[in-house]
């Protein structure tokens, strides 16, 4: 911006625009003729029902039992296919697999329109899946190395943590919990989750770090090394190959000091990509990678070197400066493509982005510590240790995320007109932020009256003198140095000691119903610290997030784990369980299941040498204390096979009875109301807890079991919006009529009762936002169903449940909204009102001719009146 020297006039900045304009043309007739030319969608997709042989090219994050994959058929060869297949067995890129089910034309949708996009011409829900033994060789072998880091870092870290730690260091992105991951991309931080170049400029300028005392050159091949070798361990897919190009090319360029050979080894770049493949101008993926390297070229060290002056430390002013050039010269990529834009995104990166490279250093160290603990090296109270520094970094990044995430309009969805308009007047602005865009607009509009800020330079000569805190101190000594170093140490074990206190029992029984979804998981922890798991869940996400977020992870331990009947809402989460914790003895009623994640679960046992032991009517068992006694089924009376997937199965259900002092809690399973005569005759008690059978049915707790035991404390474990319609409103009715309180999943979170054998207190994870009736609330629906496209449908056909008699509970058809509780607002009047109340406080302080007059002539509005005087809801 100085004086301009030879073949820096006008001409050379006319020279520059020119080219600009013409590689913008050249790419846009590319996309243009793409367009036109490329081949039409297959309309007539493939008849029948398979078996199809496919290879897996891509896998996403799995949820609501399920796997979403994208996989290519062999015959017909080359078909693309986006896939819903079951949760086990579990599948990752490379695998062949055979499939049945019936393919279909994608849905004329936004979906739709992007499957296209990506090449995909059909869908599959699959009935059924099977996968061929994998191929020998390097792919294979690399495949089975990132699979054993995965495992190490979920020995070594809770959920949603380790998952977290899959994707940042091992590409996983399908180990992400999807509402976490939508909560990076609300807060405008996704680019943390995702392996970019941003992940790969971390890994080499650690590399760069460590060799900072070698010579240039060595340093420069040592850290393009590691880039490759990290490229090919988190899998070298093309996007990533594409980010850890241009990451070296910047990396090298800003080590030689030479800004204007990056600039011309990107343009060589970008055009050697399109030269090899003139597809990829329209990907967004090239189109990001292009411009967050162009931007890291020209902003980024000057940004550095401007929040160096703000007195920042080196490596925070680096990592903020890259980051803000990054975002910067992706943000019209971002509005033209995906027409979204993240209000708090600033803000997030400046919070976020300085802790990425500690994160990911502490998840290195616990990768290698899961490592060894797997070999038998650590012991598992050093594992441990030597994870708590990672999952305390994670746990503060997953917190700040979320917190970003939830704010008032953090991302906004912008229609088409409006995004576009938008990204045109972000890349005009960023073009005049260029050195030739300066230029340019000095020349057509004359030289700006606004004066400009230039950094003076320090003479070498001159003190380190600030005039606002004087003279700079002495360097300190090593005495304080040390003290400095071991000050974080301290802190983490003190965090780890106040932890390890906090979470010893206290010799009162919780019994805590977790919020898995549509099927039941139930955690009894004896005042000894004893622990029982009654079924597994639908989800094996969802029941170890759900578990990791209550157990210590030093102490991962169930010391009995009880199948009630092998469907695969109860049983869906057992076997990653058997994977990840130290299970005790398991038990069930003796009938084999038919779904995939029993025969994992069975495979799993087997593959440890473990049998599951039968329950019957007369047995017990013992929890600190507590006894637990059958009730059903009758010994004997259990087949190995069911007759039906339905009521036959059910019927079969562990029914246990609870006793801990003159307190009485029922578990019933799935029974269903042909039992409750069993039940009756063995003569139930008045119970303290009653867990709902069958998520509520029609079909469960009949009435007279409800008079007989009239329960303090109804609990119904059900997923949230589920096409079943449960709980049925007669089930409901019945409840109120007979029970003291009732609370369910869908609505209430998890609820935990705490028993000391005289009292009972209940505490529920709060009301959270439900996927009907949009009713107020807490932080996600995790257990809402969804189709592989995510717009609401059912994913899971679970044939044994029947949908129940409500008008609005019928197949295909969505159930009725659900009441909303009264006394609850709706979540946008409850933002309306805490952002009322906040500009109150901070008007109390102003003088009044400030303040906006009162609302009425200074009286309460006539809803808060009446709540005032006790007489109707607030």
């Amino acid at each position: 911006d100085g004086a301009m020297g030879p073949g820096t006039g006008p001409s050379r900045t006319g020279a520059q625009v020119a080219a600009l304009l013409a590689g913008a043309l050249a790419v846009g007739a590319r996309l243009w003729l793409g367009a036109a030319l490329a081949s039409p969608a297959v309309a007539d997709v493939p008849a029948g029902e398979g078996p199809w042989a496919a290879e897996v090219v891509a896998v996403g994050s799995p949820g609501d039992g399920v796997q979403r994959v994208t996989m290519r058929f062999t015959a017909p060869a080359g078909l693309l296919v986006a896939a819903t297949v079951p949760r086990y067995p579990v599948l990752g890129p490379g695998d062949r697999v055979r499939v049945e089910g019936r393919l279909r034309a994608p849905p004329a949708d936004g979906y739709g329109a992007y499957l296209a996009r990506v090449g995909v011409t059909a869908t599959l829900f699959a009935a059924s899946l099977a996968v061929d033994p994998p191929p020998p060789g390097a792919a294979a072998v690399l495949e089975t190395l990132r699979g054993g880091s995965d495992a190490a870092l979920a020995a070594a870290l809770p959920e949603p943590e380790a998952g977290l730690a899959s994707g940042i260091l091992l590409g996983l992105r399908s180990r992400v919990d999807r509402a976490l991951a939508a909560d990076f991309t609300a807060a405008g931080v996704s680019h943390v989750v995702a392996i970019s170049g941003w992940n790969i400029a971390i890994v080499a300028a650690m590399v760069a770090a460590l060799l900072r005392r070698a010579g240039r050159r060595r340093r420069n091949l040592a850290t393009l090394a590691a880039i490759v070798a990290y490229t090919v361990f988190v899998g070298a897919s093309p996007s990533v190959v594409r980010a850890a190009f241009m990451a070296g090319v910047v990396l090298l360029a800003r080590e030689s000091g030479r800004r204007a050979g990056a600039t011309a080894a990107l343009g060589w770049a970008a055009a050697l990509m399109l030269l090899l493949d003139p597809g990829v101008a329209g990907d967004a993926g090239f189109q990001l990678s292009s411009a967050a390297t162009g931007g890291l070229i020209a902003w980024g060290t000057p940004l550095t070197r401007r929040l160096s002056g703000l007195r920042l430390p080196a490596w925070l002013a680096e990592t903020l400066g890259v980051s803000l050039a990054a975002q910067a010269a992706t943000l019209p990529i971002i509005l033209l493509d995906f027409g979204r834009v993240s209000l708090v995104s600033p803000l997030a990166n400046l919070v976020v982005v300085p802790l990425v490279p500690a994160v990911m250093a502490g998840g290195a160290l616990a990768l290698v510590a899961g490592w060894l603990a797997s070999l038998g090296v650590l012991p598992a109270a050093a594992l441990a240790v030597a994870a708590f520094p990672g999952w305390l970094l994670l746990a503060v990044l997953v917190g700040l995320v979320r917190l970003a995430a939830a704010a008032p309009f953090a991302s906004l969805t912008l229609e088409p007109p409006l995004a576009a308009g938008l990204a045109a007047l972000a890349a005009v602005g960023l073009a005049l932020l260029t050195s030739p865009g300066r230029r340019l607009a000095r020349a057509w509009l004359g030289p700006s009256p606004l004066p400009r800020w230039r950094r003076r330079p320090r003479s070498p000569a001159r003190p380190l003198v600030n005039p606002n805190h004087g003279p700079a101190q002495p360097a300190p000594d090593r005495a304080t140095r040390w003290g400095r170093r071991l000050l974080p140490v301290a802190l983490v074990a003190a965090m780890a000691v106040v932890l390890v206190a906090a979470s010893r029992p206290d010799g009162r029984l919780h019994l805590v119903v977790l919020d898995v979804g549509q099927g039941d998981a139930i955690l009894l922890e004896g005042g000894r610290g004893t622990r029982l798991l009654v079924d597994g869940g639908p989800d094996p996400e969802h029941l170890l997030a759900a578990l990791d977020a209550r157990l210590p992870a030093w102490d991962r331990r169930l010391d009995m784990v009880v199948l009630t009947h092998p469907h695969e809402d109860h049983a869906g989460g057992l076997a990653a369980l058997l994977e990840r914790y130290r299970v005790g003895r398991v038990f069930e009623p003796g009938m084999a299941g038919a779904g995939p994640a029993y025969r994992a679960w069975q495979a799993t046992l087997a593959s440890q040498g473990r049998t599951a032991a039968h329950l019957a009517a007369g047995d017990s068992l013992e929890l600190d204390g507590l006894r637990l006694d059958v009730l059903w089924p009758r010994p004997g009376s259990v087949p190995a096979r069911a007759p039906d997937e339905g009521r036959a199965v059910n019927d079969v259900s562990i029914v246990l009875l609870g006793a801990v002092g003159s307190q009485r809690f029922l578990l019933t399973g799935d029974a269903e109301d042909d039992i409750d005569p069993e039940l009756l005759a063995a003569g139930l008690p008045h119970l303290a807890l009653l867990k709902v059978a069958h998520h509520g049915s029609a079909t469960s707790s009949s009435n007279a079991l409800l008079e007989a035991t009239r329960p303090e404390l109804a609990v119904v474990s059900v997923g949230t919006g589920n096409r079943y319609g449960h709980p049925a409103p007669a089930t409901l009715d019945r409840l109120a009529a007979t029970a003291a309180a009732v609370l369910r999943t869908d609505r209430d979170g998890t609820v935990e009762a705490v028993l000391d054998g005289e009292r009972m207190a209940v505490r529920a994870g709060g009301a959270r936002r439900t996927a009907l009736g949009g009713a107020a609330f807490q932080d996600r629906p995790r257990s809402a169903p969804a189709d592989p496209f995510g717009r609401g449908f059912p994913v899971v056909p679970l044939l044994y449940h029947r949908v129940d008699e409500h008008p609005g509970a019928r197949r295909g058809r969505r159930p009725p909204p659900l009441p909303r509780p009264a006394g609850l607002a709706s979540a946008p009047l409850a933002r309306r009102r805490r952002g009322r109340r906040l500009a109150r406080r901070a008007l109390r302080g102003a003088p009044p001719a400030a303040r906006p007059p009162p609302r009425g002539g200074g009286r309460a509005p006539a809803r808060r009146r009446q709540a005032a005087a006790g007489d109707g809801p607030a």
